[in-house]
């Protein structure tokens, strides 16, 4: 078998534990350690998907050129339609970035410790891929970000933005200045957990063409399962990645749910300022508990603990059927957990047994 040898050499992206689906039908089990939403989604999604597979049209392919949803994208995220467009998960136009941009040996700038999918698909694609580390207390050095930059001469940057997993928001004003300086890099921002915090570059896709922002109804709009995205860029990008895009990829009842997750904003931003207030509880509680913590962005916190108490406080909370996931295996990262943050009715349980496991 003649295997592509950029994938023969590939590490492929580090899945947390599947254990949680083993235990899917216990209703007590909390599942901490993807990011998704702790709670389902609007009432309203699972009216219309119900509406769909009683009266859709189930035989069809889906609608590929869903104008009604490609409007209501754009108005959430206050740009003309022509600088959006919607596709089956954020990863998913990851996967389409490096197929419309990257060459073979082209060089990817990745800042981290964060989100590992695209590197993961740039190295599949024989990228040549290196990491400008976050300093100690997980921000950017602008000056030293820049000369980095100089040195390594990289095609695309890519920046999470609140960062995955530190929660560290990149402010706005310093990640233009380098966008700006670099007009032949294309940056990349992932803002998939941009609800949380409203911080976004979407406002300069229309003047400059080196940026595309992704984001995704996975996190706060609570469709992790239905697997749909979008990105916001240029008008010449968005035609460049349309030309290679599959319309027939998104499914139809995710074009649905997306619809009716717009259609109801009211539910995800209640659903964000609760969980937003849970995290400030939840930062109070570990910073008693002596425990360093990162949180700025996300429905997330991200906790560094001695290497002698990681494993051990995994399975305490293993027994109580709440899954947190560990950072052990990456660089920068070391003895470090992150920690999805759900209501705080959710959180209560969880607070104890940091609480007692850490006093005692």
């Amino acid at each position: 078998m003649h295997v592509n040898k950029s994938i023969m050499a590939l590490k492929p992206y580090p899945v947390s534990s599947h254990a949680a689906w083993e235990h899917k039908s216990d209703a007590n089990v909390l599942k901490l350690d993807w990011n998704e939403s702790t709670v389902g989604p609007s009432p309203n999604v699972v009216s219309a998907v119900q509406d769909f597979l009683q009266n859709g049209n189930l035989n069809w392919y889906p609608d590929t050129n869903n104008k009604e949803l490609h409007k209501s994208i754009a108005k959430y995220a206050q740009l003309p339609v022509e600088n959006v467009q919607y596709f089956a998960s954020s990863d998913s136009i990851h996967e389409y970035v490096v197929r419309t941009f990257l060459s073979p040996l082209d060089k990817v700038l990745v800042v981290g410790p964060t989100y590992d999918n695209f590197r993961a698909v740039a190295e599949s694609n024989g990228s040549l891929v290196d990491y400008y580390n976050l300093n100690s207390d997980f921000t950017i050095l602008y000056d030293d970000f820049k000369s980095h930059i100089e040195q390594f001469q990289p095609k695309i940057v890519y920046i999470c933005n609140p960062n995955n997993p530190t929660g560290t928001i990149h402010p706005v004003e310093k990640l233009i200045e380098i966008i700006s300086q670099f007009p032949e890099v294309l940056f990349l921002i992932d803002e998939a957990y941009f609800e949380f915090t409203n911080n976004t570059c979407s406002q300069f896709v229309k003047n400059y063409n080196n940026i595309i922002i992704t984001r995704t109804f996975s996190k706060a709009f609570g469709l992790a399962s239905f697997r749909i995205g979008y990105c916001l860029s240029s008008i010449e990008n968005i035609g460049y990645l349309t030309k290679i895009r599959n319309p027939k990829s998104i499914s139809m009842i995710s074009q649905v749910a997306a619809l009716a997750a717009l259609n109801d904003l009211t539910y995800t931003e209640s659903y964000v300022d609760e969980v937003n207030t849970s995290k400030k509880i939840a930062a109070h509680v570990l910073k008693e508990l002596g425990l360093s913590i990162f949180h700025q962005g996300g429905n997330y916190i991200f906790i560094n603990l001695a290497i002698d108490v990681e494993k051990e406080l995994l399975e305490v909370l293993l027994k109580k059927n709440i899954y947190i996931r560990s950072y052990s295996h990456v660089s920068g990262a070391h003895n470090s957990v992150r920690m999805t943050i759900g209501t705080k009715e959710q959180m209560a349980p969880v607070l104890e047994v940091f609480k007692d496991f850490f006093k005692k």
